[in-house]
């Protein structure tokens, strides 16, 4: 685009112009100016930090003493026991007496130790904080000498299992074992399920069982989705059986022709009985190829 030369002349005369609005005036001198300069009503409206940069007192006044000092006994969430280090918090919090035991502690607990580096640790357990059980982790890299909360991203996992469609969303989860391999990878195995109309309108009531992978981190941060190990579609409801209590274990002898195989086992899987049976055959399942194929 051509500029017409007119322009030049009017940016120089915007210039002079400039210069001229803010030539010094003969006989005006600066005067300081602060928070008393205010009139009463820029002062009711200015914030706080302006207030305070002004010289005045903005929003910080002095906190009135108190009368009496009130005590208050904490709850029984101390970090440690004699000489031991508490991994989990147990702290009550609950507000309905019918649901106690929800919402406040973890159970079945489980840890295993890097054999790479005895420093770093990981333990898992069924965490009820948020309401219903979820598969909890903690996880160390001090020996056990301080642990911190991480997250197993369990919220869907994909739902080509479960008719297709793009996710499966569980209601709870829990069960959980953990385990090394040679490598540092940590591994984390997790129940998921559908609680189905017993507590809930929803009368899928599947379940199934996934592997997730800590690698670099310690057991800070954890592969997502779970990789599936075994799965049951009861999204109609019938309710015929229960994928539950899953084991695993790592061969981490580096001298096994079986190196870094995962094996995960239930006493509890599918039969070929009615669904009315309550018979369960146990069932072990490894994966060759960590942790895709089982």
């Amino acid at each position: 685009m051509r500029i017409p030369k007119l322009f030049p002349i009017l940016v120089a005369g915007g210039l002079l112009l400039a210069g001229g609005l803010f030539a010094a005036a003969p006989g005006v001198s600066a005067q300081p100016f602060g928070y008393s300069k205010l009139t009463p009503a820029q002062k009711a409206h200015v914030s706080g930090l302006l207030a305070l940069e002004l010289g005045g007192k903005g929003l910080r006044t002095a906190t009135p003493a108190r009368r009496s000092l009130t005590t208050v006994t904490p709850p029984p969430c101390d970090v440690n026991l004699g000489s031991n280090i508490k991994v989990n918090q147990n702290c009550l919090n609950i507000t309905d007496s019918d649901l106690q035991g929800r919402g406040q502690a973890q159970n079945e607990t489980y840890v295993a130790v890097d054999p790479l580096n005895s420093r770093n640790i990981v333990a898992g357990y069924n965490d009820y904080r948020r309401g219903d059980s979820t598969c909890g982790v903690s996880y160390s890299t001090n020996g056990g000498a301080a642990w911190t909360d991480a997250t197993i991203p369990n919220g869907f996992v994909r739902g080509t299992a479960f008719g297709g469609t793009p996710r499966e969303y569980f209601q709870a989860s829990g069960d959980p074992s953990v385990a090394w391999d040679t490598r540092g990878n940590a591994y984390y195995t997790c129940l998921e399920f559908k609680r189905g109309p017993g507590v809930t309108e929803d009368a899928d009531q599947s379940s199934a069982f996934y592997l997730y992978r800590s690698t670099g981190t310690n057991g800070a941060s954890w592969n997502f989705t779970g990789r599936p190990v075994a799965e049951h579609n009861d999204v109609a409801g019938a309710g015929n059986f229960l994928l539950d209590k899953p084991i695993m274990a790592v061969d981490d002898s580096t001298t096994s022709p079986f190196r870094d195989r995962i094996y995960v086992h239930t006493p509890h899987s599918p039969t070929t009985e009615p669904p009315t049976s309550t018979r369960h055959i146990p069932r072990t399942m490894a994966s060759t190829s960590a942790p895709r194929c089982w």
